[in-house]
């Protein structure tokens, strides 16, 4: 048998007030809830904690003295645990960790969680990038509040909700035979030296997308950041495909880049947030629900491209 807390607290006020009646008076319950609770918790400890006189109530032995400190402390950290954990319910505060694997995160992240952090100044936030499975692993771990993922063999036990639909397009260099803006059709990519951002899922998609069309990919290289692969294609090694856009024209060493719409059918790919479902913190729920306004305006609209719009 273990002693529940509110026998816990039944005993303590019956041995602080040595009375039982005075004691079920505070507590609003019967007297005989008071006394089952004290011979719950002598017990459970095996030990003589009150003496019990017809006269002058019940006195606390030295037993039950020693333990009355004990178990005060337990209440109260119980208090302080069920006090903390109503503000991480309530409020918005303390920290907020989150996975993403969304190669161009820098272009959106920022703007969701600025308002979030400037109206609310004790609030600290961890940005953790990694690829889709050790996004969702990290969930289920619990080392992530929120996950920003591509919703591709997701695990039991993650709920998800779509932010944005990601079309592929082809990104080129502002010299390049493709950079007059028209739709290019995978098919065209043939014999094309390709700049593969090479990323678990990610590459495999790519070179899913090829083989559907076709085509046998000419890798020119590699890279496992979105940006290196933009540095590459400006410098003239390749062109290359990808499904989100920074909101900028150039490569980090400055050159000129073009996103051209792909013509077809081409498999697009999902961002989602994902979370465990259920009640969330306060600030899990409000950066949730900054996802969902930021991707439900114009602005996101700015992250893909698509057939009759040409977006740097």
């Amino acid at each position: 048998m273990r002693v529940s807390i509110k026998a816990f607290r039944y005993f303590l006020s019956a041995a602080s007030h040595g009375s039982i009646a005075r004691a079920a008076e505070e507590m609003n319950v019967v007297p005989s809830a008071i006394s089952s609770a004290i011979e719950q918790v002598e017990s459970e400890f095996d030990l003589k904690l009150v003496h019990r006189s017809p006269a002058k109530g019940i006195t606390p032995t030295a037993a039950g003295i020693k333990l009355m400190k004990r178990v005060q402390h337990l209440v109260d950290e119980y208090d302080s645990l069920m006090r903390d954990g109503a503000e991480l319910r309530t409020s918005l505060s303390g920290s907020l960790s989150i996975g993403y694997y969304a190669p161009v995160a820098p272009a959106f992240v920022p703007a969701i969680a600025a308002p979030i952090m400037r109206d609310n100044p004790h609030v600290s936030m961890s940005f953790i990038a990694c690829d889709n499975d050790r996004a969702q692993s990290g969930l289920l771990a619990g080392e992530f509040d929120l996950i920003v993922f591509v919703a591709a063999n997701v695990l039991s036990g993650i709920e998800y909700e779509e932010l944005l639909t990601t079309p592929p397009y082809l990104l080129v260099s502002a010299e390049h035979r493709f950079a007059s803006g028209k739709p290019v059709r995978l098919s065209d990519l043939h014999n094309e030296p390709l700049v593969l951002l090479d990323l678990p899922f990610t590459s495999q998609y790519l070179r899913g997308l090829l083989e559907e069309a076709g085509i046998t990919p000419r890798i020119a290289a590699t890279a496992s950041t979105t940006e290196m692969v933009r540095s590459l294609v400006g410098v003239g090694i390749g062109i290359s495909i990808l499904n989100m856009r920074p909101l900028t024209d150039v490569s980090y060493a400055g050159d000129k880049l073009l996103a051209v719409p792909l013509a077809g059918s081409a498999t697009p790919l999902r961002l989602v947030l994902g979370h465990l479902g259920g009640s969330q913190r306060r600030l899990a729920e409000t950066f949730a629900k900054a996802c969902r306004e930021y991707f439900a305006c114009n602005a996101a609209n700015q992250l893909i491209v698509s057939l009759g719009k040409l977006r740097q």
